[in-house]
């Protein structure tokens, strides 16, 4: 039986090969059922500029709109934990030129605001993108070199080390829920506008550690104000191959991967969804658009619709479970 990682690199093989023909030419590819698009599409990024999601989906949205008959352009609409953009995505027309930068706020919301309610079932996978790696860093001044040591820290001071909360649901928020609930640590949870400003204050000290993207910490990593202590990835990423994974710095059950797709309202036709997936699964093909993300260490995952429904459908389980036994909140 042929695995995810074969299926994925078969798809990508074929459908770079279609791509080619327009791709190679500087050509606009064709139209979709009635002409679509248009117009210019609307991708909504419910997070601020400049952070992960909105590095992730400018990644792809740049190189389909030199190709589309139209412009994708990305919108963000931070605030609320997401629910302003994600909002704004579910009160559009259906009719595939108001997307939603999907992340996995999409499966948790329900089981943290009133107002997500049936969230997960409002929206249609168009495309699953790519799964950027996090790493659990601390502040440089902080005496702990070791995922070990920062555990025996913090249970040594109860309540004293500050840690930020990106966003309520978040895929960093719930991966360090996991580990307190795993170590049992007590920590001060700091809420935040997304993690640019979080890493500014990590860097000062104003915040002890936390689970930060790969590509928006190395920068500080690199210069010596934050230390990496594990990755949280199966395997070690290329840009910090010293860097022991969380498995092998002895929490194996902390894993969580984050991930970054495209959906639109449920009831957006079909043929539209179908012609959406399609071009943006084009994209993904492309060598320049993967090295972009390759960059960032992102696992490029390239899910079609359904496979990518399937995926909302079973995180929205998974995570339910965590927010309920820690008795999460938004506020």
């Amino acid at each position: 039986m042929i695995n995810r990682r074969q299926f994925q690199a078969r798809s990508l093989a074929l459908l770079g090969a279609t791509a080619l023909p327009w791709a190679a030419h500087g050509l606009a590819r064709p139209a979709g059922p009635d002409g679509f698009p248009t117009k210019p599409i609307k991708l909504i990024v419910p997070y601020p500029a400049g952070g992960i999601v909105d590095v992730v989906m400018r990644a792809v949205s740049d190189p389909l709109s030199a190709e589309l008959p139209q412009r994708v352009v990305v919108e963000n609409r931070s605030g609320a934990d997401g629910r302003i953009g994600i909002t704004a995505v579910v009160q559009s027309p259906a009719d595939g030129y108001t997307l939603l930068s999907a992340t996995p706020i999409v499966a948790v919301g329900e089981h943290l605001m009133a107002d997500m309610a049936g969230r997960s079932k409002a929206f249609a996978g168009v495309c699953a993108i790519a799964a950027p790696p996090s790493v659990f860093v601390a502040w440089s001044g902080l005496p702990v070199k070791t995922m070990k040591e920062l555990i025996a820290l913090a249970t040594s001071k109860p309540g004293e080390l500050n840690v930020p909360n990106p966003g309520t649901g978040s895929s960093h928020h719930l991966g360090q829920e996991m580990l307190f609930e795993r170590t049992g640590i007590k920590v001060a949870n700091i809420n935040y506008r997304g993690q640019p400003p979080s890493l500014i204050d990590m860097a000062e000290g104003r915040l002890h550690f936390g689970l930060i993207s790969q590509s928006l910490a190395l920068p500080l990593i690199q210069s010596g104000k934050l230390r990496a202590l594990a990755a949280n990835t199966v395997k070690r990423t290329r840009s910090l191959p010293d860097l022991p994974t969380i498995a092998e710095a002895g929490y194996p059950d902390v894993l969580v991967q984050s991930w970054y797709g495209v959906a639109a309202p449920v009831k957006t036709p079909a043929p539209v969804l179908a012609y959406l997936g399609d071009q943006f699964l084009q994209t993904l093909a492309q060598p320049s658009t993967r090295a972009r993300l390759e960059a960032i260490d992102a696992e490029v995952m390239a899910l079609g619709g359904a496979a990518f429904d399937a995926l909302i459908a079973s995180e929205t389980l998974r995570w339910g479970e965590l927010i309920k036994r820690r008795g999460i909140k938004v506020g």
